[in-house]
């Protein structure tokens, strides 16, 4: 790849939401990244533990509150490196495309069955895309917008596109899960 002077000054962004081992807290975090997956900035917040009161009162809700308005938002908030495009792992986490300046999509592989327990809405009444990998080396993905945002997919297919042969742009995610598990090896706070 040979990158134009715009490319190289575009970043992406994955933004997660991540359960404790033990279940009972949550931790978010974003990555940003250049286009080839190179680390430009790291956050991720403290231990959100919800009481054993909050968890029946919020439901089905819990989970979605504490990715978007607790961590979500406050992590995109924080960056210095602004992406050009943010990538989210669940569903619900477009919701911090409300207060986001950039297109906020989520991304799973195509085929791959969707976890309607956590899902904040119905993926197939939202507008979606579909991107195979020009080079084979990685499964087609689907990506979502969010639903009052349609105008996201046209941005977000032409940034994909221009990355999916040479970075999966789910494979971050399993790299910011490995960093909050060592920090939770270093410090319980991230526990």
């Amino acid at each position: 790849m040979n990158p134009n002077r715009e490319e190289q000054n575009m970043l992406l962004g994955f933004s997660a939401l991540y359960e404790t081992s033990t279940h009972d807290g949550y931790l978010g975090a974003i990555l940003i990244t250049d286009l080839q997956g190179i680390p430009q900035e790291f956050r991720c917040t403290h231990l959100v533990k919800p009481t054993t009161i909050q968890k029946p009162l919020y439901g089905n809700t819990l989970e979605p509150y504490i990715g978007v308005n607790l961590c979500g938002i406050p992590l995109i908030e924080s960056i210095q490196s602004k992406p050009s495009l943010i990538v989210v792992h669940k569903e619900f986490l477009l919701g911090v495309r409300i207060t986001s300046p950039c297109p906020v999509i989520f991304v799973r592989r195509a085929g791959e069955a969707i976890d309607i327990k956590t899902s904040g809405s119905s993926e197939t009444t939202l507008r979606r895309g579909r991107i195979d990998c020009s080079t084979g080396r990685f499964q087609p993905i689907i990506f979502v917008p969010h639903p009052d945002f349609d105008d996201d997919i046209t941005s977000a297919r032409e940034i994909l596109e221009k990355i999916f042969s040479y970075l999966d742009p789910i494979e971050p995610f399993e790299r910011m899960a490995k960093a909050i598990e060592v920090l939770g090896k270093q410090d319980k706070r991230f526990q």
